[in-house]
């Protein structure tokens, strides 16, 4: 289309708010958190109807850990030009938040409730985006809107799928919600999930405490050898965190503990990072040698890195954008998303483009409506056709 009817595909857009109104409640409504399989597969069975409704041929794959997976696709003109459209449905909050705290609202532009912002509304956004983009007439390229059920938990039970789907398309579109302040997301950390098991010596705390090996004070040393491996945000932008998260030891109040175990939280902007700081860890030695340390894990997703591929896709973005005379700036955030995975593939990815809002998993979580209508808007025209 081009960029002189730019502004009537906006305005469509927000003259599409009851609708997309109703969608998003629905979504809502469906309580979905990972790993509750008749919870999500509910939701599964209501998305195959909506989007078979709307006129995409849709598919369950199973999954016996989680919830099934739902792919839906639609024609386009030319097959070396499709799109992935990437969502999750599966939220961090448990069945019953609804009710109580967090019951469905929306009061003027703001919506509320469980998962509203990550994600049932980026789902609802890529609806209806490609309803927009339809009633403008033939798609780009073929599209496929792949919805999975374990993004909250790291992805392990779709990667697989994911990257298998990345590698058919020309470009990927990740509708997880923007920055707060309706930044694009162009660049994101890659997340590493580590766990040190430590296991000592016990004695009595009292009556010969030199005779043990306490594995809580190892951990201790741990912590701060493995946090001492972050570095600061610096011009050349890596940024590493290592956060010692989760920590347990001891059993009773006087014996020495014999056990502990901590889990570590790792945040890389750079593949290399992700190796230096995993290698590190996994190469810790005690410094008391009666105490055997045990590291496992690794990175969990890599790093969605500013590839030129991103870069040229997050162009023509803003290329549509001032078609519509709307202005959107760009963010690197520390989150990963499964837009970590096709990223690193070598496709050409851009994030960010669900709904805009915040507080993601926290009660709080709320959506901005008309600002998520312009990325409707942006979605649509990326569905189109090249800037």
């Amino acid at each position: 289309m081009p960029a002189m009817h730019a502004p009537d595909r906006l305005r469509r857009a927000y003259v599409e708010e009851p609708a997309f109104l109703r969608t998003v409640r629905d979504l809502v409504e469906h309580e979905s958190p990972t790993g509750d399989l008749e919870a999500a597969n509910a939701l599964a069975d209501h998305l195959t109807h909506l989007l078979t409704r709307d006129g995409w041929s849709t598919e369950r794959i199973a999954r016996d850990e989680v919830g099934d997976v739902v792919r839906a696709t639609l024609p386009g003109n030319d097959p070396s030009d499709a799109t992935l459209i990437l969502a999750h449905y599966d939220t961090v909050w448990p069945v019953g938040t609804l009710r109580d705290p967090m019951p469905w609202r929306h009061e003027n532009d703001v919506l509320h409730g469980p998962g509203v912002l990550d994600m049932k509304a980026g789902i609802a956004a890529a609806v209806h985006a490609a309803r927009l983009a339809r009633s403008e007439g033939p798609l780009r390229g073929p599209v496929t809107l792949l919805i999975t059920s374990d993004e909250e938990q790291g992805s392990v039970h779709s990667r697989e799928l994911l990257e298998e789907e990345a590698r058919r398309h020309a470009r990927v579109l990740v509708v997880e919600m923007s920055r707060d302040d309706g930044a694009l997301k162009v660049g994101r950390k890659g997340v590493g999930v580590l766990h040190a098991a430590f296991r000592g010596v016990s004695a009595h705390a009292g009556n010969d405490p030199h005779a043990g090996a306490s594995a809580l004070r190892e951990l201790a040393r741990f912590l701060l050898f493995a946090e001492g491996l972050a570095e600061p945000p610096s011009d050349d932008g890596l940024g590493t965190t290592v956060a010692v998260t989760v920590a347990h030891g001891g059993t009773v109040g006087n014996v020495i503990p014999e056990h502990a175990a901590c889990e570590i939280d790792l945040r890389v902007l750079r593949a290399e990072e992700g190796d230096r700081v995993v290698n590190a860890l996994h190469a810790y030695r005690p410094h008391d040698p009666r105490i055997d340390v045990h590291v496992t894990g690794g990175m969990n997703r890599p790093p969605m890195e500013r590839t030129e591929a991103n870069r040229t896709l997050a162009t023509e973005a803003h290329a549509h954008l001032r078609a519509m005379d709307l202005r959107l700036s760009e963010a690197v955030v520390g989150g990963g998303s499964d837009g970590n995975f096709t990223s690193a593939l070598g496709v050409a990815t851009l994030d960010g483009l669900g709904a805009v809002g915040s507080g993601p998993h926290a009660r709080h979580e709320h959506v901005r409506v008309r600002e998520t209508l312009q990325r409707i808007a942006l979605l649509a025209a990326l569905l189109r056709r090249p800037a």
